[in-house]
């Protein structure tokens, strides 16, 4: 097992590539489109990352081109070295990364600014997190009906759980930052 600054440089992105084609061939548009579908709530790759990741794993051999289903798309089926190199990864402990969350940065120099501004940031975060609790309730829905019966199910409704409670708690966060301010600052604050 390599040790954990090992970990730290594998482009892991390469591995999330890895992980959707074994769900079924994918051109590299089909593959952000399942990035931005499926795993999106936690994890993004964007074209620029998709197509690099596409070639190397190409010239590694760890995917195959399939015939182009038209002359824009190509897709891809990861190979049996491919689902070995997944596998390696997957038994590496995860790193413990410590995120860029701009709403904290702003809260923390926020005494330089009126209150009403630290009100308002978060006011956006309880209303991306009421959102999206909305949109796990979809993808819920969607576990539930069409995919209820695949063998990998299990494991996405643990990341979707993940998701709800986490969006659950940064709610409830909300409601006890808005207490604290509104007990420092002697009230609402309006603008």
């Amino acid at each position: 097992m390599p040790d954990q600054p090992r970990v730290r440089e594998l482009n892991r992105s390469r591995y999330a590539v890895l992980g959707a084609l074994t769900l079924g061939p994918k051109s590299g548009y089909d593959l952000r489109q399942f990035f931005s579908r499926s795993v999106g709530f936690f994890w993004s790759e964007s074209f620029g990352q998709i197509y690099p990741i596409l070639r190397t794993l190409s010239a590694e051999g760890l995917i195959e081109a399939e015939p182009a289903t038209n002359e824009r798309r190509r897709p891809y089926r990861i190979t049996e070295a491919g689902r070995a190199a997944l596998k390696q990864w997957l038994e590496q402990p995860p790193v413990m990364e410590v995120g860029r969350i701009e709403v904290l940065l702003k809260l923390f120099f926020a005494g330089e600014a009126s209150p009403a501004v630290a009100f308002d940031h978060l006011q956006v975060v309880r209303n991306e997190h009421m959102q999206r609790l909305e949109r796990y309730a979809q993808v819920a829905d969607r576990l539930d009906t069409e995919l209820a019966d695949h063998a990998q199910v299990v494991y996405w409704r643990l990341t979707l759980d993940y998701g709800r409670r986490t969006s659950e708690a940064l709610l409830a966060w909300c409601d006890a930052a808005e207490a604290a301010l509104r007990e420092a600052t002697g009230g609402p604050v309006l603008r």
